[in-house]
């Protein structure tokens, strides 16, 4: 992972607890990357620092209990999220063990989708693992892809050159 690069994670839960607990965990578990977790209590809290931070990965609970309908909505915040940058990554947090939860979840672009049990912190992490190796291996991608370009373009001027000398100056190559 390149560590040049900060990864910034939202957590958006109302349980103080669960997402403090939350946090440590994965800045413990990934102590030797640099990831930055932000909390929130609200998905409004959470939407006001987006475009600021920009983070990588969201990890946002299902039922979010506030007063106003759109912060408890999270299927309405995960697609804010998505509208705002389609390339963050959302995992959906939730004490529901429903299929009908978790399709409608991927349906609206949730990157996972994990149930608060015992092992909800080690399936987070693990997802979270798998989402920073496929980043890395889109920036791989990319820079592989900018190499390439390079490359044809640098052949491209050669040939031109070469071609514009024999149109141009062709006793030139004869020398």
């Amino acid at each position: 992972m390149n560590n040049k690069k900060r990864i910034n994670i939202f957590i958006v839960d109302d349980n103080k607890v669960f997402t403090l607990a939350l946090k440590a965990d994965i800045e413990s578990s990934f102590v030797n990357m640099p990831v930055m977790v932000h909390t929130f209590e609200t998905g409004e809290a959470c939407m006001k620092k987006f475009n600021e931070i920009k983070p990588q990965v969201v990890i946002l609970d299902f039922h979010l209990t506030n007063k106003n309908s759109d912060e408890n909505d999270s299927i309405k915040v995960l697609d804010r999220i998505k509208k705002e940058n389609y390339h963050t990554n959302v995992i959906i947090l939730t004490v529901d063990d429903n299929i009908e939860i978790a399709l409608k979840s991927f349906r609206h672009g949730a990157s996972d989708y994990v149930v608060k049990t015992e092992t909800a912190f080690r399936k987070i992490n693990y997802s979270l693992l798998h989402l920073f190796k496929m980043m890395e291996a889109k920036n791989d991608a990319k820079r592989y892809r900018r190499m390439v370009i390079g490359l044809v373009l640098c052949v491209a001027v050669v040939i031109i050159v070469v071609v514009a000398i024999q149109i141009f100056d062709p006793s030139y190559l004869n020398r």
